[in-house]
């Protein structure tokens, strides 16, 4: 219970740096001198560090047996990068920066999922008890971007980076408390898998259908919110306002998170995964007819954190369920990678879009993608409810 607690700590002081810092990034770069096309390059670099690192990260630490080091590593590195970055003095600086948080950001994602989904292993809610979790996170993110537009206007951007840099300072001394169980490393030769119904799930691979959907919602979600701050302004929403609707849907997205978990648990993944691709189409065409009328907007938000929700919550304990402690890192690897992937494609449509057909014509993209993804998680066939233990003989 304790490393649970600590690391739901750990986890709201991240999202709240992290609240505090997505609504702004964009507008940071472009005050920098970067036009559309440069910021999606310049978002893009954390996406392509963390690509290549993800898997790297999680097969490592399976190896070794341990999880906290790279875990502490990780919240260490995004600390320093976040510094760096608040004392860019040109974008060349800033993409710099970029890369480094890239390195820090894989092994946080990857080695967090891993150490929930270790911790949650004997249990019988697993997805409510993911909602729980991910859903306080969501919280600190609504307290940070409420927040974070507010000290924007006050001070100024870079002032503001510097508080997400204490506050991954601060999660990485949390997790110095952690207690981790050494695991035995893993050992190379064959390995037999009892016959039970958990071996048979724990020890397959991600199903393609379930990475596929993943790919295409986060490329819908990370090309729409790399732009959305920009296209909030353009519409004449001020910095202050760009935060509180942003922290409106991350407030929802809590009970959401806890409704999706609770579902799950009950009818499977597949229509929660299922429900999250739909959602985030309707909310980019919301987008799309809808921005311009600010009480409309606030509709689109609350529909933004249900799609939000109901995705997050699922694949997260999908990804985490379908393992064993030996294997956990890895697969979190592969989950974060396939994100990573998504992202990376999603931050280099968001500006290059906008830099040729505009903001609306982007929206539109992202409704599309987002309702592939419903697609792909259909594809799954059947509902998959929580596994059991693997068991494994050397």
């Amino acid at each position: 219970m304790k490393n649970l607690i600590i690391l739901v700590l750990v986890s709201v002081l991240v999202y709240t740096a992290v609240g505090i810092s997505s609504p702004l990034i964009s507008l940071y770069l472009q005050a920098l001198g970067a036009d559309y096309a440069q910021i999606s390059w310049i978002l893009s670099s954390v996406v392509i560090t963390s690509l290549l690192s993800s898997y790297a990260w999680g097969r490592l630490s399976d190896r070794i047996g341990r999880r906290k080091p790279i875990l502490i590593g990780g919240l260490l590195i995004l600390s320093i990068a976040y510094f760096l970055l608040s004392r860019a003095p040109d974008g060349q600086w800033a993409w710099a920066a970029r890369i480094f948080e890239g390195i820090g950001s894989a092994a946080y994602a990857t080695l967090g999922l891993a150490m929930i989904g270790d911790l949650m292993e004997q249990g019988t809610r697993k997805g409510l008890n993911m909602g729980i979790v991910r859903g306080l996170g969501s919280l600190a993110f609504a307290l940070g971007s409420t927040l974070g537009g507010r000290l924007a206007d006050a001070t100024s951007i870079a002032q503001t980076l510097i508080v997400c840099a204490a506050l991954y300072g601060a999660a990485a001394l949390c997790a110095l408390v952690l207690t981790e169980v050494r695991r035995a490393p893993i050992i190379t030769g064959p390995v037999v898998i009892q016959n039970t119904p958990g071996a048979t799930k724990a020890a397959r691979a991600l199903p393609v259908a379930f990475l596929a959907g993943v790919f295409f919602w986060i490329s819908a979600h990370s090309a729409s919110a790399s732009m959305w701050p920009n296209y909030m302004t353009e519409l004449g929403y001020s910095k202050t306002a760009i935060g509180s609707l942003w922290g409106l849907a991350a407030t929802i997205e809590l009970p959401a998170m806890l409704g999706a978990g609770f579902l799950s648990d009950i009818i499977g993944r597949t229509p929660l995964l299922i429900a999250g691709g739909l959602g985030i189409s309707l909310t980019n065409l919301g987008y799309l007819f809808l921005a311009q009328i600010f009480p409309l907007l606030l509709g689109v938000q609350v529909m933004r954190a249900l799609g939000y929700g109901s995705y997050t919550t699922t694949a997260m304990t999908f990804a985490a369920e379908n393992a064993d402690q030996q294997t956990r890192g890895r697969k979190s690897g592969i989950f974060n990678t396939t994100m990573s992937a998504g992202q990376l494609l999603g931050t280099y449509l968001g500006g290059t879009i906008v830099q040729a057909f505009g903001f609306h014509f982007l929206y539109g993209v992202c409704a599309a993608l987002a309702f592939m993804s419903a697609v792909c998680f259909l594809i799954l066939r059947k509902p998959v409810k929580s596994a059991e233990p693997l068991a494994v003989t050397h």
